[in-house]
């Protein structure tokens, strides 16, 4: 069998096997163990102030999504929901937003770095057609001072 022919079984081999382990396939009213069992452990859990907890599975450095799943206090997932959309990242407000409010945002960033006196915090995105990274700077205050939205140069591929 020749490379042609072996590539696209395979491709559609781990497609197949890992069908189970995307984000978007869990349904609402599963229970936490369920989720735990077909995603593993999550990235990040938050408290809820209802009593539940936010699970977070952040699929960088490389991946351009992060889920948030909420678990009521049944342990039974109530929502989920992709923070890495445009909607969301162009919800940071400079000199309003603090590191705790973009974390809540955008879940955890896949890179932590300093620059002319400020923290910046980046996540690989998808904004079609084409990769970016969106990074946020923080000045001393803790507060966003800005952001920008590079495009990724690790990769000239467009989006599909």
């Amino acid at each position: 069998m020749n490379f042609q022919f072996r590539l696209p079984t395979a491709l559609l081999l781990i497609s197949i096997l890992t069908g189970c382990a995307i984000p978007s396939a869990i349904k609402v009213g599963a229970s936490a163990d369920e989720l735990q069992q077909r995603l593993g452990k999550p990235t990040d859990i938050h408290k809820d102030a209802r009593g539940g907890e936010l699970w977070d599975y952040a699929y960088g450095p490389e991946g351009v999504e992060t889920w948030r799943f909420d678990i009521d206090r049944n342990r039974k997932v109530g929502s989920a929901t992709q923070l890495l959309t445009q909607e969301r990242l162009y919800r940071v407000l400079p000199g309003i937003s603090t590191t705790d409010d973009v974390k809540m945002l955008l879940g955890r960033p896949r890179d932590i770095g300093h620059i002319a006196g400020e923290t910046t915090w980046e996540w690989r995105v998808a904004l079609p057609p084409e990769l970016g990274v969106f990074i946020v700077r923080f000045g001393p205050d803790g507060k966003a001072s800005g952001y920008n939205v590079l495009e990724d140069i690790k990769t000239d591929d467009s989006m599909p």
